[in-house]
């Protein structure tokens, strides 16, 4: 007899986020002027974990829902308890707030323990299931963290179930297919990325929801060791509302007319990205003009600051912080332009006393490989990494995990690393989060980097939340920037400054990584830029011993699906079909005739991609999938073909130059992310519009 503790959260409904929802002074999203709902993926949670208490015949097995909240988060419990759930327990403490994903999963992670130890008697016989994200954070660490603490396998991104032989088998997403698991014991941590089976309230179930008397639990009661911000392992710099979108959004009202904008696209020379990136490179303080020279802060008005202070500090012929007297701070004060106070200016000052980087070590990168490639995320994060520790003056280290894998060193070092550690066991040879943790933990533990990134794949999305918690370090999940910079006032130097979306992509904030002693983030696939491959480079390949054993495997790995043949997704022009191409034989009549119009006109290279829910409808294989589970594609043109715009495929087609939609939904998302489109029907459209490519 299983039991079922799902994990659901109350978030702000990030659909009806208008401008009016942040304060016009600091950037900052005012949750109250937003609704509040149940987590979209913690409501298919619940129904996963009922479609699983069904399968198994649990009916003396409970389902007992477990949030972590305000007071008002109680709403959410009541919505699961109208729906399927037995219990409820809402974990509610002032001390709880303000808390990172560390200090969440913490605390979760021991009520888990107060809940079986008091309610459950004691059980083994039990699964953890919960969202594969929230959309509020959009990281995916919370849920693998809290299994890292107790000490369970982790089924990430399941997306459906099934019970043979007394055990449940999960079909998950990995890159590029998909898998079919079953874990090695119980207990377990499953989190479910979609299942479209959704529960309905009953009248009789919403008044006994209603007149349920919640159990209610503090920090006290839980007992946990990382608490709010004291217990958190990152802080945020800033929040901010994103860049106005340089996509022209433009609606065009013909065929001809949407022809012409491809046809003229095509024809200009592509730009070139890298221009774009003006920041001028990070320079140590000890190597810098003086010691008051803080010009390379977290934050604008920080440097803006540190550029006053430097200014009057100049005209009074200071030039060392020992100089510097009460006197010294009121004539500071006192100047024209100054608007900081006296506060500030004493955190200034202690701050230009500090020169050293805050951190020492290499900077690191966790490969990913895949039948015998190395994933492309990896060079763009080698490339990265090279970039941040030049600045740095130190080495780039890159950590490769599998059975028979040295042979890829020479192509990691000619990608720019310095140093390549190579951990082979046979029993590595596919990927295990509990294994795979085990060899990179004994690694980091033993040379000690001072920077980890990791691709924000279905791989490393799983094992750097478990990795960062067993070591002790901070994570920032699916950074868009990473940047050297100072946090002077806070005693920083040479820190790493982790930009990311949060809120479907509504917000930005800048982290950093506190109370650690690495810096730890997932870097979203197709952001970062890899460099040229150099086959002159040298380099060291380090092979570092760690005993596996079958203890270490978490999973059984009962099938794995793959998509077949080969893509060309380094193609100018990516012409995809999402679920509004209705059939497979849409899917390749409409995509074949409109690519092949492209390539006779143009001469360029043309490839098919689709969406997630394409490739699961059967109209494309999986090796042709675009998106935040598939493949990152950077092309000069990407038409997208009845694909909604979900932010998932988005993030996977962010880095095209020009994105040309066909929609027959005039509100698709899709419109206010591309450049060019077209309402319409496909069927109808797409023929006349090869046809007026063709000429």
């Amino acid at each position: 007899m299983s039991h079922y503790i799902v994990l659901v959260k109350q978030v702000p409904d990030v659909s009806q986020i208008t401008d009016n929802a942040f304060d016009p002074n600091t950037g900052n999203l005012i949750r109250t002027r937003l609704p509040s709902v149940i987590n979209e993926l913690d409501a298919q949670a619940l129904a996963f974990a009922w479609r699983m208490k069904t399968l198994a015949g649990d009916t003396a097995g409970k389902v007992i829902c477990l949030s972590m909240g305000p007071p008002m988060a109680a709403e959410v419990l009541r919505y699961s308890l109208s729906r399927c759930a037995d219990e409820a327990i809402l974990l509610t403490d002032r001390a709880l707030g303000g808390a990172d994903t560390w200090a969440t999963a913490n605390p979760l992670a021991y009520a888990i323990r107060k809940l079986i130890a008091e309610q459950l008697d004691g059980t083994d016989d039990y699964y953890v299931v919960a969202g594969m994200q929230s959309v509020d954070g959009d990281t995916a660490q919370v849920p693998a963290q809290a299994a890292e603490e107790l000490g369970l396998p982790c089924v990430a991104y399941a997306t459906d179930t099934a019970y043979k032989n007394g055990r449940f088998q999960f079909t998950r997403i990995i890159s590029g297919g998909s898998q079919v698991v079953e874990p090695v014991k119980t207990p377990a941590v499953i989190t479910v990325a979609k299942y479209d089976y959704p529960l309905f309230a009953s009248f009789a179930k919403t008044r006994r929801a209603n007149r349920t008397q919640l159990t209610q639990w503090g920090a006290a009661d839980v007992k946990a060791t990382a608490l709010s911000v004291a217990g958190s392992k990152t802080r945020v710099i800033r929040v901010f509302p994103p860049g106005k979108t340089t996509r022209k959004c433009h609606h065009v009202h013909s065929v001809k007319e949407l022809a012409d904008c491809i046809i003229e696209n095509l024809g200009k020379s592509t730009s070139d990205a890298a221009a774009a990136d003006d920041k001028p490179r990070y320079i140590l303080p000890a190597k810098r003009v003086s010691v008051f020279d803080r010009s390379y802060e977290g934050t604008e008005k920080e440097c803006e600051d540190f550029r006053v202070l430097a200014e009057r500090l100049n005209e009074l012929k200071i030039t060392d912080v020992s100089q510097i007297t009460d006197a010294v701070k009121e004539q500071i004060l006192s100047a024209e332009g100054v608007s900081f106070h006296k506060k500030a200016l004493d955190d200034m000052l202690e701050g230009c006393k500090h020169t050293e980087p805050t951190y020492t070590g290499d900077v690191w990168v966790m490969a990913e490989h895949d039948e015998g490639t190395i994933n492309a995320a990896t060079f763009e994060l080698t490339g990265k990494a090279r970039e941040l520790a030049d600045s740095l003056e130190v080495n780039v280290g890159v950590v490769l995990v599998g059975h028979n894998v040295k042979s890829h060193a020479a192509e990691l070092i000619a990608a720019g690393a310095d140093a390549v550690y190579v951990i082979e066991d046979p029993l590595l040879e596919q990927f295990d989060p509990q294994s795979y943790c085990k060899a990179v933990s004994d690694v980091f533990q033993k040379y000690k980097p001072q920077i980890v990134l990791y691709g924000a794949t279905p791989q490393g999305r799983v094992l750097a939340p478990r990795v960062s918690y067993r070591v002790g370090c901070g994570l920032t999940a699916d950074c868009t920037g990473l940047d050297i910079r100072d946090s002077s006032r806070k005693g920083q130097v040479a820190v790493l400054m982790q930009t990311r979306p949060a809120l479907g992509g509504n917000v930005m904030a800048t982290i950093c990584t506190k109370d650690s002693t690495c810096q730890m983030a997932t870097a979203r696939p197709g952001v970062m830029k890899r460099l040229p491959a150099d086959p002159s480079r040298k380099g060291q390949v380090i092979e570092h011993p760690v005993v596996i054993t079958q203890a270490d495997l978490s999973l059984n790995i009962l099938q794995t699906e793959r998509g077949y043949g080969s893509v060309a997704f380094d193609s100018e022009v990516i012409i995809s079909g999402g679920k509004g191409m209705q059939n497979r034989d849409g899917y390749d009549r409409l995509l074949n005739s409109l690519c092949s119009s492209v390539r006779d006109r143009f001469r360029v290279s043309v490839e098919k991609g689709a969406t997630r829910t394409a490739v699961e409808q059967g109209f494309a294989e999986r090796i042709h999938q675009v998106g935040q589970t598939g493949t990152a594609v950077r092309p000069k043109l990407y038409i997208a073909i009845g694909i909604s715009g979900a932010i998932q495929h988005m993030i996977g087609v962010a880095n095209t130059e020009t994105i040309v939609a066909i929609n027959s939904d005039p509100h698709a998302p899709i419109f206010k992310q591309c450049d060019y489109y077209i309402i319409g029907n496909a069927e109808k459209i797409v023929p006349e519009l090869a046809a007026a490519i063709k000429g």
